[in-house]
């Protein structure tokens, strides 16, 4: 109010030493620069927060979307991969004919080995964009606004997005413990072709063994527990460590699914916050 008051004291005291012509209203045009516009934007704490905060931690879930979209063809591709899988030649019983040990998840080929690797590459992302989304939602959204509405809101805005990492964490841990369990699995057994060699014995058709604790997320060190936190073991169907890789698809299925449920959620809460925010 005190701006504006100087303001119009301003006006009035500079148009005292305005030409004659320019007080009494002369329409001549004039000639120079025209002076510039002052805008002022108005905004309310609920509507910086979200600007801030939650934009950017929105950016990222919706990223890890698409990350995570990339791995179901991934997983079919690692599937095609253990019906094309070839016996070794150089085995005691093998004729380097396609195998046939009905094994859906340990039969190794050039093509699993590319799949592997590819979901690999998408662990990395993903995880960086959780960490990173979950600490701006922990540290950013807690202080109060000095409004109780807006905190409602921003409380409610902060559970729903933080229910929606803890899904997306659960799909990191699927893809990320496939990856790890197959990758330990073939480097246990690297080699093992030559023992029957040298012991005199066939040893190449020993199952691969489980590794301890596969599902255990190695990316999160230091990061404090998510409160919505979703165990793996819990989805419907899913018995970790000794399904079948199509129940493993069809986990990570409903993941994505149940991701996508808490986004509308939040997303509807999101957009009816912005309604209160200046265009």
């Amino acid at each position: 109010m005190q701006k504006l008051i100087l303001l119009f004291a301003c006006a009035l005291g500079c148009a005292g030493l305005l030409p004659t012509a320019a007080r009494s209203g002369d329409t001549a045009s004039p000639t120079g620069t025209p002076p510039p516009q002052i805008y002022h934007v108005v905004t309310t704490a609920l509507c910086a927060r979200l600007h801030e905060v939650v934009r950017p931690a929105v950016a990222m879930i919706l990223q890890n979307d698409q990350t995570i979209g990339k791995s179901p063809p991934l997983f079919k591709k690692y599937q095609r991969g253990t019906l094309a899988a070839q016996d070794s030649p150089n085995t005691q019983w093998g004729t380097g004919a396609p195998s046939n040990n009905g094994d859906s998840m340990n039969n190794q080929s050039p093509e699993t080995s590319m799949a592997l690797q590819q979901m690999s590459y998408l662990v990395i992302p993903i995880a960086r964009n959780l960490i990173a989304a979950q600490t701006t939602l922990d540290q950013k959204m807690s202080a109060p606004t000095g409004n109780v509405d807006d905190d409602a809101t921003l409380a409610q805005i902060k559970q729903q997005l933080l229910e929606t990492v803890a899904f997306q964490s659960a799909s990191l841990d699927l893809i990320n413990g496939f990856v790890q369990t197959q990758q330990m699995g073939e480097l246990q057994h690297v080699g093992q072709e030559y023992l029957g060699a040298i012991q005199g014995t066939d040893t190449t058709d020993q199952p691969i063994q489980a590794t301890p604790n596969p599902w255990q997320d190695p990316n999160t060190p230091g990061l404090a527990p998510n409160p919505y936190a979703f165990d793996v073991s819990t989805v419907p169907g899913l018995a970790v460590g000794y399904n079948p890789l199509s129940r493993v698809m069809d986990g990570l299925q409903w993941l994505q699914t149940e991701t996508q449920k808490r986004e509308n959620a939040a997303g509807k809460t999101i957009e009816k916050a912005l309604a209160q925010c200046p265009k």
